[in-house]
């Protein structure tokens, strides 16, 4: 008899958040894409390694981190997302025992029992962990169905030479009170197939930088981390891009949607080489109520692999990155993703200069904001107003 409730286990077949499919009898293998092991009652677990973002959902997490379960969750409501799959925790788990990273790792922090308690050590462990990583390969199996998923990717878009990004989707994003927005690594523009794969192991080697295992360690979470999963997705060559919030997280405002944006990639704005725009949106309306235009010098962009660094064309400098009509599209989604939610939530965005609006417009990103400012009462907003006149 069997149990699970998906029609097939292909590569690309019927994978839903249950992620776990235990059957009672099973014929024939379900091929590279699954791995099997029995427990005392006799039941295959059979546990995906690969999942398209259109096949998870919220609920996927502990199997492809938060990153690639709010992807899923997006497009499950009809948000325009780049196309893309996850590989999921169960790879990051096999690649860990089969080569023995896992116990290299274990027998390492054996050294430091009372926890890594200098920066030296702290940084000299987090180091060579990195080294253990990096130095094994991927077993022969789990690059197999990788190259398969990325070259069905390339096809899905149409073309052979194409950009993926690689980010860490970390399974403890997603924990109440835990933030790791931006400890762990993303790499983008990734060109081919070998590339992609030395990326996905310094995504999961990422889970040991310094910040990481620090933060993991103040919060009294245990310093190995949990698992990781890596979204391998569409690299889109942003004309621009940036951030927003659908709530005003200096004031506490939720009837505003708030916009910041950049010329090029979205890193210029997340490593804070550039002053980015501001645009604030009524979220009831989807009207720009307010916008701050700055001079923007610098900007990221597609270089033959990877992305550089760049000057912004004099003429585009001081000139809004988005239209009005992109900032009231791109709010829009925001606001559907928060109703989804039920709370304010912290969304990455980016316009592709490839196509034309409102087709031209993607998020790449949700999750819940994580400090807000109190939501300041009519009195204390009508004091601002008269201090603000006056000075």
């Amino acid at each position: 008899m069997i149990l699970y409730s998906t029609p097939n286990h292909s590569l690309t077949g019927g994978w839903t958040s249950t992620d776990i499919i235990s059957i009672t009898y099973r014929e024939t293998c379900d091929g590279a894409c699954n791995t099997h092991t029995r427990d005392n009652g006799g039941i295959i677990v059979s546990r995906k390694w690969i999942a398209w973002f259109d096949e998870l959902g919220k609920d996927a997490v502990k199997f492809v981190g938060g990153k690639c379960a709010n992807l899923g969750e997006m497009v499950k409501i009809g948000i325009p997302v780049p196309p893309g799959f996850a590989i999921t925790t169960e790879v990051y788990n096999k690649f860990l025992e089969e080569k023995g990273a896992g116990k290299e790792i274990e027998e390492y922090l054996k050294r430091f029992p009372d926890g890594l308690n200098t920066l030296a050590d702290l940084d000299k462990t987090c180091s060579d962990i990195g080294r253990i990583i990096i130095s094994k390969e991927i077993p022969e199996d789990l690059a197999k169905v990788i190259g398969e998923a990325y070259d069905r990717l390339c096809q899905e878009c149409g073309v052979s030479d194409f950009a993926v990004a690689i980010r860490s989707s970390g399974v403890a994003e997603d924990m109440p009170g835990a933030s790791f927005a931006g400890q762990y690594e993303s790499y983008l523009n990734v060109r081919d197939l070998d590339d992609a794969l030395e990326k996905t192991k310094l995504c999961w080697a990422s889970m040991f930088s310094t910040r990481c295992v620090s933060y993991r360690q103040k919060r009294g979470l245990d310093i190995l981390g949990s698992s990781v999963s890596v979204a391998v997705m569409k690299m889109i060559r942003g004309r621009s891009a940036g951030v927003g919030f659908t709530v005003n997280p200096m004031t506490g405002d939720d009837q505003w949607v708030v916009l910041e944006g950049a010329w090029g990639i979205g890193e210029a704005v997340v490593q804070g080489i550039v002053n980015p725009d501001t645009f604030v949106v009524n979220k009831e309306k989807l009207v720009v109520e307010e916008k701050i235009i700055r001079e923007k010098l610098k900007q990221y962009i597609f270089k033959e692999s990877g992305i550089t660094e760049a000057d912004v064309p004099p003429d585009m400098r001081s000139s809004p990155c988005l239209t009005d009509e992109e900032s009231s599209k791109i709010a829009e989604y925001a606001r559907t993703v928060e109703v989804h939610y039920g709370v304010p939530q912290d969304i990455e965005w980016v316009i592709d200069p490839d196509l034309t609006f409102p087709a031209n417009v993607f998020l790449v990103q949700t999750r819940p904001v994580t400090a807000v400012a109190k939501k300041k009462t009519p009195h204390d907003r009508f004091v601002d107003r008269l201090l603000s006149l006056r000075g």
